[in-house]
């Protein structure tokens, strides 16, 4: 339940094995401890007894003790004369993790602080980021299995193609929800208090799920695909763009991303999300195939309601700024506005997006 494995060489990982090392017999003073949990404690004598033990802060601690006491058998052991001593503090929280979970989340929060914590590390150990895990493992993308990673110490499989939590995170909310909430701040994502985003990213808007089912994992993988795809073509659409207004807005793949979906609710209807589910696995490029061209169109008509909001706004809105467009809560508003009496009034239906 640490919320990160070890974190490698930092400085501060680095120090710890220095001072272990260098003066055992003072680490008791310069390190900040390890603190546990417990499902059960029981004190016999000067033994403790105790179940379901988690460390939650201090596996950096642990594991620089182990690199610090590594040594080669030809050579000294290298606390032959003195051993570190560390503080150890266990918390026995009563009914067991899944019952008393914001408790332990609040204990873990508050103990993490020698090493930067984000946000996204609260929600790594959630039931439904281990669940998307063994839902993206069923997936082979362009001969390469795919492999969710939620912690952002975990490691990479070889030759996989890597998700991160933060970025699927991203993805799905600009897609699902607005381009405009989290770009302030990230922490607006992973907060799962009424008006947060997690719960809509993970859940069905109010509660977040332990499992996430199978239709709606289907819509939140094809989002983030859309997503990548978006940005690889919004970066070459713009290095290639010789209008200027047309470059400044395809700053942010976001606005793109938003933009798609509401072009798809325009040619699908109520059907788009079955529709857009059928792209869940990946295997389809923009522009390649019957389905990539369908979709290089809809990325198109995604292109032009975010360029002529911009442009429409740059020219009637008093005082505008580039900066405060990309974070006014006004604009998804403005592209949607676009998209539907603009760029799709005389558009030809599309079909659906081929199987």
């Amino acid at each position: 339940m640490n919320i990160r494995n070890y974190i490698g060489n930092s400085k501060t990982n680095t120090a710890i094995i220095s001072s272990a090392r260098t003066v055992p017999d003072q680490f008791f003073l310069f390190n900040n401890g390890i603190s546990c949990l417990c499902n059960h404690l029981e004190i016999h004598g000067d033994r403790i007894e105790v179940r379901g033990l988690q460390v939650i802060n201090g596996a950096q601690t642990v594991k620089a003790l182990i690199r610090a006491g590594a040594h080669r058998p030809d050579e000294p052991h290298p606390w032959m004369s003195d051993t570190p001593r560390v503080l150890v503090r266990i918390t026995e929280i009563p009914g067991g993790y899944g019952s008393s979970g914001k408790i332990r989340e609040q204990i873990t929060q508050f103990n993490n602080t020698p090493n930067t914590i984000k946000d996204s590390d609260f929600r790594s150990n959630d039931p439904v980021q281990q669940h998307l895990k063994d839902q993206f493992s069923k997936i082979w993308r362009r001969g390469r299995q795919v492999a969710y990673l939620p912690k952002r110490t975990d490691t990479a499989p070889k030759n996989a193609e890597i998700i991160r939590l933060e970025e699927f995170a991203k993805s799905v909310y600009a897609f699902l929800g607005d381009p405009i909430s989290f770009s302030g701040a990230t922490a607006f994502l992973f907060n799962d208090d009424v008006g947060g985003g997690y719960n809509l990213i993970f859940g069905d808007g109010e509660n977040k799920w332990d499992k996430m089912p199978e239709s709606e994992f289907r819509l939140r993988a094809a989002a983030y695909w859309l997503a990548q795809e978006v940005g690889s073509y919004m970066r070459l659409d713009r290095s290639k763009e010789p209008d200027l207004d047309n470059r400044a807005a395809l700053e942010k793949k976001w606005m793109l991303i938003y933009a798609v979906r509401r072009v798809c609710e325009h040619y699908f209807g109520s059907d788009w999300k079955q529709e857009i589910q059928k792209l869940y696995k990946g295997d389809w490029v923009f522009g390649e195939g019957a389905k990539g061209d369908l979709l290089l169109k809809i990325y198109r008509d995604a292109k032009a309601g975010v360029t002529t909001a911009y442009k429409t706004a740059k020219r009637y809105e008093p005082g505008f700024v580039h900066r405060n467009w990309m974070r006014s809560k006004n604009t998804p508003g403005q592209i949607t506005e676009m998209l539907h009496t603009t760029v799709l009034v005389n558009r030809e239906p599309i079909g659906a997006i081929p199987a």
